[in-house]
């Protein structure tokens, strides 16, 4: 009797047993289990039967909403169901953010569950029914593995039971579901921003303390930005940058939300009204509060920009030209107080009146959709072949030659105001001119915010750097104790004079290597030749008063300088990421081209990775690579600990390099990046190296 009862409840056990397995699906894959469960334990024809997909993977990997962020893969799921059953779009619980380097995805750390609605027919002619579905899905930790499993579940037919044995499991996934909202939005949807408004009472707003704004379709914001979160009259509001270019979403229906008091946090289903906005008509503006959130106070990048143009005097490009500058206060002691004043003001002012140009020039071809950053002048050719010209000109009107209004042509004799004023804002546009391409501490930041501002704070932050750049000078000019110091003018001044040619002409050699790595060597040749024609026209121009003889003199000229336009060929920016000049640097044997996807896998790997981004025209970087980067000790430094080496150029545009250069809030080069090993984000280094800056980098940062 004992061992009859005991065969029934083993047979029970068995029964009960195969209904739990029939009501859900395990499958074990590499990194996760996946399972398939009915909320039914019976079913019953003409309803709505939920299942659930759910997904446990092993510890510290993830998976992904159904908008997945920068990278990523939502599930896809192939149902195979009998006639008449359908199923429905499945339902994602609340994702968050997963931070990746520059990159944001959408997804879930731990267990998550998808809900699928499965709608049965009318009519069930058979005593159960089978349910198949192959999913795919992706998981990842820092690499990621593609998973896939095959699903079946056979459910019997009748009247509707609820499942107790997966209860548990519907009741945990709904609590992680998003509510329906009961606010109306809309959302504005400009080329560079979206405008999401919420409409809420203002005592529904006081309740809220932060906001994020999850887009279910592509095209609606940059995922990597910071979202704004602003009140209006109308409601709750989230200002949202946006990849210029991105085609406009289907749809903006998305997750808001919502920390609310006391640690809480909800989150609604929301579907705003879609607005596209005409970019030309009505152009929506960037998010005004997005300076106090991700950048500098307006007040610290003007204090910046305004040490940074101080010390930009002590940086080697501009060395030449202000070399120029120094003479004039040698002929201080001929000068009255007024005269010296004069002379200070109009240098401030050649500085001011050319940072006005360059930063007009730099911010309308920014707002034009250009990718440029500070010193974007040097990257064109036709430029740097003026300024080799500009510069050997001046250097041989200071040797002699002929005369350029520099103010120092009357050096040894009483000054004329008038003139010294023209010579000295003409040296002021000079300097502003060769000291673009560098970059002294401090101005990176300050730079670097600047072209993310509203103009009139571009504005305000460029005009502290150039009067940084002045202030100096300025500040000699109203010294009567240094006027007093300086020697007395004499014939010697001359002779000083035209030594000075020698450190312009130094100037017009580096530009003219900038020159021959951005348009090659044959441009180069017809840039010499034009240099020598120009040359010869002035000397045949002076050799008298004759309209033939200056006419062709003039020809020669015009001629000369049109043959270095028609044989220019500018290389911007390339397609490919790949920088345009020799990346193999015998001194750093192993660096490697930048690019994000070589970044990427080497940090993947564990791999310690040193990016630095460099140009020819910028003079710091390569006073940098000579004192810092290239010497033995750090290339030994660098090979013991196997750091690898990966060199962007920006001598010619890069799109690549220039969303790096803007991720780190930088206008220009130099940049200097290192991801020690295990990480994905960068130490960023001064602008400024040492050896020792360097070894302490490497020791204090290893893992």
């Amino acid at each position: 009797m004992r061992n009859l009862l005991s065969s029934i409840g083993l047979i029970c056990l068995l029964a009960l047993a195969g209904t739990v397995q029939a009501q859900r699906s395990v499958v074990e894959e590499t990194h996760t289990k996946a399972t398939l469960a009915s909320e039914m334990s019976i079913i019953g024809a003409d309803e709505v039967v939920w299942l659930a997909l759910s997904y446990e993977p092993i510890a510290g990997w993830h998976t992904y909403w159904q908008n997945p962020g920068d990278s990523g893969m939502q599930t896809n799921i192939s149902w195979e169901l009998p006639t008449g059953f359908n199923a429905g779009k499945a339902l994602y619980p609340v994702p968050d953010t997963l931070p990746v380097g520059p990159l944001t995805n959408y997804g879930y750390n731990g267990t998550s569950t998808l809900l699928v609605p499965l709608y049965t027919p009318e009519n069930i002619t058979t005593k159960s029914i089978k349910i198949k579905a192959s999913a795919e899905w992706l998981i990842c930790e820092i690499e990621c593995v593609p998973q896939f499993g095959e699903f079946e579940l056979e459910l019997p037919v009748g009247k509707s039971t609820p499942s107790s044995e997966n209860a548990s499991l519907f009741a945990e996934a709904r609590q992680k579901m998003p509510e329906p909202a009961f606010w109306d939005a809309e959302i504005e949807i400009a080329p560079e921003a979206s405008k999401l408004t919420v409409f809420m009472a203002s005592e529904e707003i006081e309740t809220v303390e932060n906001a994020y704004y999850f887009p279910a379709y592509e095209g609606v914001l940059d995922y990597a930005e910071a979202q704004i979160v602003n009140i209006s009259d109308d409601g709750l509001v989230l200002n949202l940058k946006r990849l210029k270019g991105s085609l406009a979403p289907e749809s903006a229906a998305g997750i808001l939300k919502l920390n609310l008091p006391n640690g809480k946090v909800t989150a609604v289903q929301i579907d705003p009204a879609l607005k596209v906005v005409d970019a030309i008509r009505t152009p929506m503006p960037l998010p005004e509060a997005a300076s106090a959130e991700e950048g500098l106070p307006v007040w610290q990048a003007a204090l910046f920009a305004l040490l940074g143009g101080i010390i930009l005097n002590l940086m080697p490009c501009v060395f030449p030209v202000l070399s120029l500058k120094a003479f004039s206060f040698l002929a201080a002691g001929s000068m009255t107080k007024s005269e010296r004043k004069r002379e200070g003001w109009a240098y401030t002012f050649g500085i001011l009146a050319s940072f006005g140009v360059i930063v007009g020039i730099l911010l309308a071809l920014r707002a034009g959709g250009s990718v440029v950053g500070w010193g974007f002048q040097l990257q064109e050719p036709i430029f740097v072949a003026f300024m080799v010209l500009l510069m050997v000109l001046v250097s041989l009107s200071l040797a002699g030659m002929f005369d350029i209004q520099t103010g120092l042509e009357g050096a040894g004799q009483s000054l004329a105001s008038q003139e010294g004023s023209k010579g000295a804002f003409f040296t002021g546009v000079l300097a502003t001119l060769v000291a673009t391409p560098c970059t002294a501490p401090f101005m990176a930041p300050a730079i670097g915010y600047a072209l993310t501002q509203p103009i009139y704070v571009a504005l305000l932050v460029f005009f502290m750097l150039g009067f940084g750049l002045a202030l100096p000078f300025l500040v000699l000019s109203y010294s009567d104790r240094i006027a007093k110091a300086m020697p007395r003018p004499g014939a010697w001044m001359e002779t000083f004079k035209q030594g000075l040619a020698f450190p312009m002409l130094a100037t017009a050699a580096w530009l003219l290597f900038v020159f021959n790595n951005e348009a090659g060597s044959i441009a180069m040749l017809f840039l010499i030749f034009a240099i020598i024609t120009v040359v010869f026209a002035i000397w045949l121009w002076q050799q008298g008063d004759g309209k033939i003889l200056r006419t062709i003199a003039a020809a020669f000229g015009i001629l000369a300088i049109a043959s270095v336009f028609w044989n220019v060929e500018p290389q911007h920016e390339t397609e490919t990421g790949e920088t345009a000049s020799k990346i193999n640097d015998s001194k750093f044997a192993n660096a490697g081209t930048f690019s994000n996807a070589a970044l990427t896998d080497l940090t993947n790997e564990g791999t310690p990775v040193f990016a630095y981004f460099t140009a020819d025209w910028c003079i710091t970087c390569k006073v940098n690579e000579r004192v810092a980067l290239h010497r033995e000790e750090t290339i030994k430094l660098f090979d013991d600990k196997g750091i690898t080496v990966l060199k962007g150029d920006y001598t010619n545009r890069d799109a690549e390099i220039a969303g790096v250069l803007s991720k780190y809030q930088r206008a220009g080069v130099p940049l200097y990046l290192y991801f020690p090993k295990g990480q994905k984000e960068a130490i960023v280094l001064p602008e400024v190296l040492t050896p020792g800056l360097l070894k302490e980098m490497v020791e204090t940062n290893r893992i």
